[in-house]
């Protein structure tokens, strides 16, 4: 990623972390950690399966951790869990 990308995700993202700081704890918990993520390198990158997030992606939740196949395979498994548990 280049610089001036890396500078242009970290605007978005403290941007919406001060628009929901002490609305969605859970949102900015997943900011802080894609904050984490751009430093490391690693921003935009699946969590689960390394490839590439897609831009739409991350242009609509700029915290993604995951790719689309990915977050449909986790809601798919947690959905399944929770109807086994009843």
């Amino acid at each position: 990623m280049l610089p001036e990308e890396i500078d242009r995700w970290a605007t978005v993202l403290r941007e919406r972390r001060e628009v929901l700081a002490g609305r969605d704890l859970a949102e900015v918990a997943a900011i802080d950690a894609a904050l984490d993520r751009l430093q490391a390198g690693t921003f935009g990158q699946c969590q689960r399966c390394g490839v590439a997030i897609s831009s739409g992606r991350l242009q609509a939740q700029p915290s993604a951790a995951t790719c689309l196949a990915c977050q449909e395979l986790a809601e798919h498994q947690r959905g399944f869990v929770a109807f086994s548990a009843l």
